[in-house]
């Protein structure tokens, strides 16, 4: 039943947040650039996403407010939200301060450490020559920071188009779900009563949260609200999060995620030796620009990457625990990548991206 009423919940809140911001007049500032010629929409719905979830979890799925886990992954999120919040007030004119770029660095790695803490992570185990191994925890801790901060980068960098970077995570929840529900439980069986906990609680906010980010790629569709990255990153802090979580599953969740991690690759590469620049100095490269520059439409990219994302989902689960399997499919995928790119890009020559200025 709880299940039933999460997507409820999920539609209830945005439509709030919604009918708020279009009274508060907290708007987009629509320009030039990748978006459409339009109306201004209520933005930065990331907020109601981030109190939905807070919502949720307290209604329908109360035990997990005495589960440190669950406040290791609020708390831990926390800076993110506080910090794209004032970033995005900034860009619509609401405020006129910044937070410098360095600053919010060190604020995500070092609350990805809070978190850790705060969440009381079980050892991770490991086997190494048929040898059961436990991972220290301050190897954890560092780990876990830096798996966290490519995860939100990776994403901050794929967005771009209305919709893309809410419906690959909303796939990607889905798949942590389906990969607890019919692959671990399936077949594994051997669980103490503290990784059985555990798992239900990753399967059950992994369901929350596939439900919450399916209803925001619903409303950017249009659009008819902006999430903004106050909610893509914490969407993807919480799958960094919950892949150690759930048994340190970030293999799989690699591959699951392949296509936003090349693409993340691709345009470092393509920064530091083509173009001869900082690879972090922003620019119209990546996969989304790079489709619309070959004349693909909005809608055709949007297709790509989600049938892309789905097709890996269904390889992964079909797999079960076969890691050589997953391994092969990651390498033919980014062989398929790579190679489709460096032909299309480096061979013909063709536009990699898209030149235009960015909206202030």
């Amino acid at each position: 039943m709880n299940y039933v009423l999460v997507p409820v919940i999920a539609v209830i809140i945005a439509f709030i947040g919604l009918k708020l911001f279009r009274w508060m007049k907290i708007l987009d500032k629509p320009g030039n650039d990748l978006k459409n010629t339009r109306k201004p929409v209520p933005t930065i719905q990331g907020i109601f996403v981030y109190l939905g979830f807070f919502i949720t979890i307290a209604l329908l799925f109360p035990q997990y407010l005495h589960n440190n886990l669950f406040w290791g992954l609020l708390f831990g999120s926390l800076p993110i939200v506080i910090f794209e919040l004032i970033e995005e007030l900034n860009y619509i004119g609401k405020i006129n301060f910044r937070i410098p770029t360095g600053l919010r660095l060190v604020g995500h790695i070092v609350w990805a450490l809070l978190a850790i803490w705060i969440g009381s992570f079980a050892p991770q185990e490991f086997i190494i020559n048929g040898h059961v191994r436990v991972m220290p925890q301050w190897l954890l801790a560092i780990g876990f920071a830096f798996w966290a901060i490519l995860c939100i980068n990776a994403i901050n960098w794929f967005d771009g188009i209305y919709g893309q970077a809410s419906g690959v995570s909303s796939i990607w929840f889905l798949t942590i779900f389906l990969l607890i529900q019919f692959v671990v439980f399936k077949h594994y069986t051997n669980f103490t009563d503290i990784n059985m906990q555990t798992l239900l609680f990753v399967k059950d906010i992994s369901f929350v949260l596939f439900c919450i980010s399916l209803v925001s790629t619903i409303l950017e569709y249009k659009p008819l609200g902006l999430v903004r990255d106050v909610w893509i990153m914490f969407f993807w802090f919480s799958l960094a999060y919950l892949s150690v979580v759930g048994g340190a599953k970030i293999g799989t969740l690699i591959v699951a995620l392949s296509l936003v991690i090349f693409d993340a690759i691709w345009v470092w590469l393509w920064r530091i030796f083509i173009m001869k620049k900082n690879p972090i100095k922003w620019d119209y490269t990546h996969l989304h620009h790079r489709l619309l520059g070959l004349g693909r439409t909005r809608k055709e990219v949007r297709g790509f990457v989600r049938i892309w994302s789905i097709v890996m989902m269904i390889f992964i689960l079909i797999q079960w625990t076969n890691r050589i399997n997953k391994l092969i499919i990651f390498t033919v995928m980014a062989l398929v990548f790579f190679g489709a790119n460096y032909y299309l890009f480096a061979v013909k020559k063709l536009p990699c991206g898209l030149t235009m200025k960015k909206n202030n």
